[in-house]
């Protein structure tokens, strides 16, 4: 099984906004290289924006992943807003952010399926994420 190729983060969304805590809701658009189909069972993880965490994600919805295709996995964050604001204020106003992404997720065909590791980290551009 070769690693799905990560593509860019879409359709970044505040679905509840709260002072110690916020849920967004975002898209991380992939690429899978194999010659097979794989489905994608649950993945949780944490994510970071310039070495501070963000928060923990999870993906509780049953994924269907395309031989040699792109594909998309709707991600739930939920963010620690005390943590953000008081460490992070400066990220949000530069152009680009370092976003870096850590878990696991239950991958498989039929009725196999493996941990297989998440990992993620690379210079976003903010105003596209935010659009």
């Amino acid at each position: 099984v070769k690693e799905p190729d990560f593509k860019r983060i879409e359709n970044v969304r505040i679905s509840k906004m709260g002072l110690s805590e916020s849920t967004l809701t975002l898209d991380l658009h992939y690429y899978n290289p194999n010659k097979f189909r794989l489905k994608i069972k649950e993945a949780e993880g944490d994510a970071w924006i310039e070495n501070t965490l963000l928060g923990h994600f999870t993906i509780d919805t049953m994924v269907h992943i395309p031989a040699n295709g792109e594909f998309r996995l709707p991600v739930k964050l939920q963010v620690d807003m005390g943590k953000i604001l008081k460490n992070s204020l400066l990220a949000f106003l530069a152009k680009e952010v370092m976003i870096r992404l850590e878990g696991n997720a239950r991958l498989g065909k039929g009725l196999v399926y493996i941990n297989y590791p998440i990992r993620y980290e690379g210079k976003q551009d903010l105003e596209k994420l935010l659009k």
